[in-house]
């Protein structure tokens, strides 16, 4: 070979990361922490085996944030603390970030 291309650079990591999920049945949600090192837009899907449950999204500012996914009754009344969902957060990447969290509960009291 007379020409050789140079190697590809290391992909960048990305400029988000997943944090925590929360299910909040007083607001039907499930909401996703995220940590983000630049202001980005984000797309959150909450699915459990396969099967898509709610989808979102936000604008997330720098330092972090929580965006909330909405859940309908049906898919909302098996979830209990402790069940793991799949959390896909798509970013403008050509692969989404994935996370595969246990839920944890968030108590809120609406009065």
């Amino acid at each position: 070979m007379l020409f050789q291309e140079p190697p590809q650079p290391p992909p960048q990591p990305p400029p988000l990361a997943f944090r925590a999920a929360a299910l909040n049945r007083a607001g039907h949600t499930i909401d996703v922490g995220i940590q983000a090192a630049a202001r980005v837009s984000a797309t959150v899907i909450i699915a459990r085996h396969g099967v898509r449950l709610g989808r979102a999204g936000a604008q997330i500012d720098r330092g972090g944030g929580e965006v909330s996914v909405r859940i309908g009754p049906k898919g909302l009344k098996p979830l209990r603390k402790g069940l793991h969902v799949d959390v896909l957060i798509y970013w403008g990447a050509s692969e989404p970030l994935r996370a595969h969290p246990a839920l944890q509960l968030k108590n809120t009291l609406r009065i």
